[in-house]
Formats: C-alpha cells, sequence, structure tokens
C-alpha cells in the first residue's frame, strides 16, 4: 500500500512521466537495435543505480543542480535532437543504399546518458522530496527502480513489435529516433514559452468564417494526399 503511495505521489509531481519517457526512449531504441538480453540488463541496471547515486549526490548541490538545468537544458535537448534526427537519417540511409546494418552503432545515440533526462528527474526528486516527507534517496531508490522496470518492459516490447512486422533492425531503429528527434525538438522549442504564454494576458478569440475553416481542411487533406503519394513512390522510412 505505502509503495502505491508513493507511487501516486510521483505521478503527480510529474516525476512518473519523465521516468515513463526516459524508459520509452531507452527500453525500445535497446530492443529495436537487437541488442543481448545480457547488454540490455546491464544498461537497465545502470540506469536504475544512477538515478539512486544521482539523487544521493545532488542533493547537497541542489542550487547549482538546478541552475545549470534551467540554464542549459533548451540547448542540451535541441543537440541531442539533432544527433538523434542525423543518427536515424544516417541509419535508414546506410540500411537502404548499402544494406550495413548500423543499428548498434546508432542505438548509442538513443542509450547514452541524457543530461536533461537526468536533470528532470533529479531536480524534481530533491524538490518533491521534502514535501511528501521522503528523504531523496529514498525517492532516488524507487525511482530508480521504476525506470528500470520501465526500460525492461519496453526492451521487451520492442522485441515483440519486431519480431510481429517483421521489418529490420535498422529500419525499426532509425524511423524511432526520427521521431524521438523531432519529440525533443519540439519540446525544447515549446516547453521554455508555456509559462510566458500562460502569463500573458489573452485577447477574445476569433473564430473564423465556415469557408476559411473548409479551405483549411482541403488544404490539409491535399497535403496529406501529396505525402501519401510520394511516400509510395520512393520512401526511405518504409523499405
Amino acid at each position: 500500500m505505502w509503495i502505491m503511495d508513493i507511487a501516486n505521489l510521483l505521478w503527480q509531481a510529474g516525476i512518473l512521466s519523465v521516468l515513463l519517457i526516459f524508459g520509452v526512449k531507452i527500453g525500445l531504441a535497446m530492443g529495436f537495435a537487437g541488442l543481448s538480453r545480457k547488454m540490455a540488463a546491464l544498461i537497465t541496471a545502470g540506469y536504475g543505480l544512477g538515478i539512486y547515486a544521482l539523487s544521493a549526490l545532488a542533493n547537497a548541490y541542489m542550487n547549482s543542480v538546478q541552475g545549470f538545468f534551467n540554464t542549459y537544458s533548451s540547448l542540451i535537448t535541441i543537440i541531442m535532437a539533432a544527433i538523434l534526427i542525423f543518427a536515424g537519417v544516417h541509419t535508414l540511409r546506410e540500411w537502404k543504399e548499402h544494406r550495413r546494418d548500423t543499428a548498434k552503432t546508432a542505438c548509442v545515440a538513443m542509450v547514452a546518458p541524457c543530461p536533461c533526462c537526468f536533470g528532470a528527474v533529479i531536480v524534481s526528486i530533491i524538490l518533491v522530496s521534502p514535501i511528501i516527507g521522503v528523504s531523496a534517496v529514498t525517492l532516488g531508490k524507487y525511482s530508480g527502480i521504476i525506470l528500470a522496470a520501465f526500460i525492461g518492459f519496453f526492451y521487451v516490447f520492442a522485441n515483440g513489435i519486431a519480431a510481429a512486422i517483421k521489418k529490420p533492425y535498422p529500419v525499426l531503429l532509425g524511423n524511432f529516433m526520427l521521431f524521438a528527434g523531432l519529440y525533443f525538438l519540439t519540446a525544447a522549442i515549446v516547453l521554455p514559452n508555456v509559462n510566458s504564454v500562460m502569463s500573458m494576458k489573452m485577447t477574445p478569440l476569433t473564430v473564423p468564417g465556415i469557408d476559411t475553416i473548409i479551405y483549411v481542411v482541403l488544404g490539409t487533406l491535399a497535403l496529406m494526399g501529396l505525402g501519401i503519394y510520394l511516400n509510395k513512390r520512393k520512401s526511405t522510412f518504409i523499405e
């Protein structure tokens, strides 16, 4: 029961959602890269222990950690997104043009420790722990266990997807890296502006006429149709 209360508090504090994103990113990348179970287990244990150790160490340097995270998180996320997109495109191109399997090498870009992910988890742990009356070390221990569980689950889930759709590992990993890169790029651009937008005084909403909405819908459908047509003719991402 106490564990369920901790999980509920982690979810309300936003820590569990960050751990989920973190676990999806690493678990799917390892599965789509075809890493062995032994290697996946070592990486999973390393991340779980890393969260626990950093929670204990960062507690003494809370101001420095939070300041660094607030200052450089967007820049680091953009750099990471660019690396993921480049590695995803490179993996797909190498497979399509030369049939070279670079999935395991490209997987490093996804599995390598991400300062922003670690920073978001650690800062949240340190900020929330005094509020809920639990030490940062204890909260870090449970966060590490939950992260390891998420990574393990999505690693197995990715292997199931690979077996079901029967696509080569480079194609699966390359597409996933592109998606992850675009996700982190969008997050880096949008999230820093959320607070400023929320604090702005909004003007009354003006709803466009029905003819404008129809034109927008038709234009969107036309672009989607063009994309599907071009994708069927020649696609780097599905072959």
